[in-house]
């Protein structure tokens, strides 16, 4: 493989949680497109149906709206836009609904961080925090994300998503 190929994803806990309370998940990953690139992959629906679940997502993407992911027309997860600087970080709400175990939970804080890492390079940080302790959702998307980010990257990069998870 050319050394000028990026291909490397990594996962790891933060520490800048409460005492008791999980770690955030953190998934970092370099994408081979540019930032204007990964943001529309992440707030269109054109491209969300290929690797997010087959969900389509819908927001102005402005603070304070709200916004959805929703499978076969019903909602997935819902929450409040709190920051969006296009291309750079998107903040927001997360409330996942799909099972009644998972939209007992509080809402979390779900950030997307996008920074250019080299001509056409995108490093992309997603960290996903707020839990209250192990909850349902921390144990449903802590193993999830992983999955996202990677579906993301070989969509962007080869124009193919990964094939769909049973």
């Amino acid at each position: 493989m050319p050394a000028d190929v990026v291909t490397s994803m990594s996962t790891k806990s933060t520490i800048s949680t409460p005492p008791g309370a999980p770690p955030d998940h953190v998934v970092t990953t370099f994408i081979r497109a540019t930032p204007e690139a990964v943001w529309r992959a992440l707030t269109e629906s054109a491209f969300t149906t290929r690797y997010y679940y087959g969900s389509t997502v819908e927001s102005d993407w402005q603070p304070g709206s709200s916004y959805r992911y929703a499978i076969d027309g019903e909602t997935a997860i819902e929450g409040e836009i709190v920051e969006a600087d296009r291309p750079r970080r998107l903040v927001m709400t997360f409330s996942a609904v799909w099972d009644p175990a998972l939209a007992a939970d509080a809402s979390t804080r779900l950030t997307w961080e996008l920074e250019p890492a080299g001509p056409g390079v995108t490093r992309l940080t997603v960290v996903h925090g707020g839990f209250e302790g192990e909850t349902e959702t921390y144990r449903q998307v802590t193993g999830g994300w992983s999955w996202i980010v990677a579906g993301l990257k070989s969509l962007l990069e080869t124009g193919e998503p990964l094939p769909r998870r049973a």
